[in-house]
């Protein structure tokens, strides 16, 4: 198991999100989750601001390796 919102947390999610919607082109599916995940943590109150930029920095680095399927 991944260590939460880390890098390889957010693959396995891509990858999970991506394999749950067959009918969207891979992008599409990942931007889908891309934009919740932001959502999310931008709505976030108790979380520090340092601790949302690593979560979205996270995000972004898996974004681009699962976009290049380095993972």
């Amino acid at each position: 198991m991944s260590e939460l919102f880390s890098v390889p947390y957010f693959i396995d999610n891509f990858k999970t999100h991506i394999e749950m919607n067959p009918n969207e082109d891979k992008v599409h599916a990942m931007n889908s989750y891309y934009r919740s995940v932001v959502s999310t943590l931008v709505q976030d109150q108790l979380t520090k601001n340092a601790v949302v930029l690593k979560r979205i920095q996270h995000l972004d680095e898996a974004y681009n390796k699962v976009k290049r399927e380095e993972a």
